[in-house]
């Protein structure tokens, strides 16, 4: 029953899952008129002083992680001394409800969108802290999601006494420096997305025994696990994310994506079922969006997100707050929306040319989107420029600076890179950062610091010496 939990701005729909920290909504946010996840803290957190100022920190931080492997966070607040969190509904489950019957190239996909989300979160200086199947969710294309950013954190200021028995992490993915209560960083996540990989090969848990308090010595004191023979060609992607010691593993996500293309270059069948994999996931992508485009309604088939005892459920994971302010923040990018009203007009058209050139950004190795527009003519640069302008524009940003290395912004940079007079270029960069500014101050005036920092940061990454926007910038540190 919801008849007696009121969150301002959302209407509850029914319960969707409960455990020893927080109970999660199907909710609906009003404003947005959109199906929400909607997690309550459980009164026992919510009473601790300590948890409640880090969930909000983290919380908002988590919240500014934008990356379509981390799920999105749309709003974090307290009401009446009830701690809530508002995510996308994800319908479509996750990882420990799929795992049975994953062919390889599915499990192999799945472990490199994580490890693209991760390497992500942990450039931007993010530890998870507890990566498992029940905290990698999936959309309805097939995308793989990782949630509960922010929250890994907070709940590590406590106690477990405090918590009522709640661990924190889980000990059949826990990595030895956790097990240990030493200080971790990103290699920890990488060891606990190494043992979902191996139990989603080999069917079990890396290490089984009795009570948790023997798997996570076992985690410390065994060796690697073993893959059966049938998957042993993978067993150096175990072993790059499984060493023992920390400075052993794969250094970053992207490291093991990198040796994760070597090994299929040397398993030709297995590269091509991978492959075909990707392909049909993109097959999956094309038809959602035509799908969206026809549909009127936001209503999402309802299930039981996860229905695994003592759940916690990962439905709070990281993405942007800027979401919360979507349409009212002059139309803001909303990856998956269906049936939204359409944008509201920035009143950018007739933006004078910008008079500030931006520095020739460098072009990082590990980034082929960005790579590949340096082999492009400026023509098709300022003709590739106009078109992810005029669609984020029209579609809530979308385009505007991500993905990257193919969005306007880093279109039109590499075009100043080489002209650094170019005036069609200067003049898209403007309008790009005029649409944040227009975003930023209409979250401004709904007091959404988050949001309006996130919209700032994307406007200076177009036009670095905008006066309002750096003006905005200045009034939010003071603000903090």
């Amino acid at each position: 029953m919801t008849d007696n939990v009121q969150v301002p701005g959302y209407k509850l729909i029914r319960q969707i899952g409960e455990g020893g920290m927080a109970t999660v909504y199907l909710a609906m946010q009003e404003s947005l008129d959109r199906e929400v996840a909607l997690k309550l803290m459980s009164p026992v957190l919510a009473a601790n002083e300590t948890f409640c100022e880090q969930f909000m920190k983290e919380g908002r931080i988590a919240a500014r992680l934008t990356h379509p492997h981390l799920m999105t966070v749309h709003d974090i607040g307290t009401e009446n001394g009830v701690y809530y969190l508002a995510s996308e509904y994800l319908p479509a489950g996750t990882l420990r409800e799929r795992m049975e019957g994953l062919s390889t190239a599915e499990i192999l996909e799945i472990a490199r969108d994580i490890a693209s989300g991760l390497a992500y979160a942990h450039e931007k200086g993010f530890v998870h802290r507890d990566v498992k199947p029940g905290n990698i969710m999936f959309r309805s294309n097939g995308t793989a999601v990782l949630a509960d950013f922010g929250i890994a954190k907070a709940m590590k200021s406590i106690s477990a006494a405090t918590m009522a028995g709640n661990a924190i992490g889980t000990p059949d993915y826990m990595s030895p420096e956790q097990a240990q209560a030493t200080p971790v960083d990103g290699r920890s996540d990488l060891y606990s997305l190494g043992a979902v990989v191996f139990e989603c090969l080999a069917g079990h848990k890396p290490y089984q025994a009795n009570d948790a308090y023997a798997v996570a010595l076992m985690h410390v004191t065994e060796p690697v696990p073993r893959l059966p023979e049938k998957h042993a060609w993978l067993q150096p992607l175990i072993d790059g994310l499984m060493a023992k010691k920390p400075d052993q593993r794969f250094a970053s996500g992207e490291v093991f994506i990198s040796e994760c293309d070597k090994l299929l270059q040397a398993n030709p069948e297995s590269a091509a079922a991978v492959r075909e994999q990707r392909s049909g996931r993109r097959r999956a992508v094309r038809a959602s969006k035509v799908g969206a485009s026809s549909s009127t309604s936001i209503s999402q088939p309802v299930r039981k997100v996860d229905g695994t005892p003592g759940m916690r459920t990962a439905l709070i994971g990281a993405g942007a707050l800027v979401a919360v302010i979507a349409i009212g923040a002059g139309g803001w990018f909303l990856m998956h929306r269906q049936g939204a009203p359409g944008p509201i007009p920035t009143q950018v058209d007739n933006v004078p040319p910008n008079q500030y050139v931006p520095p020739a950004p460098p072009i990082p190795e590990n980034n082929p989107g960005l790579a590949a527009l340096a082999k492009l003519d400026v023509p098709t640069l300022l003709s590739r420029g106009d078109t992810y302008l005029a669609h984020g524009l029209q579609n809530y940003g979308e385009k505007l600076d991500f993905p990257p290395g193919d969005n306007a912004i880093d279109v039109f940079q590499e075009v100043v890179r080489r002209e650094p007079g170019n005036e069609k270029a200067n003049q898209g960069l403007a309008q790009i950062s005029t649409y944040y500014l227009n975003a930023a101050q209409s979250a401004l005036k709904r007091g959404l610091n988050t949001a309006t920092d996130d919209f700032v940061d994307k406007g200076l990454r177009a036009d670095p010496k905008n006066a309002e926007l750096l003006k905005l910038k200045a009034q939010l540190a003071k603000s903090e």
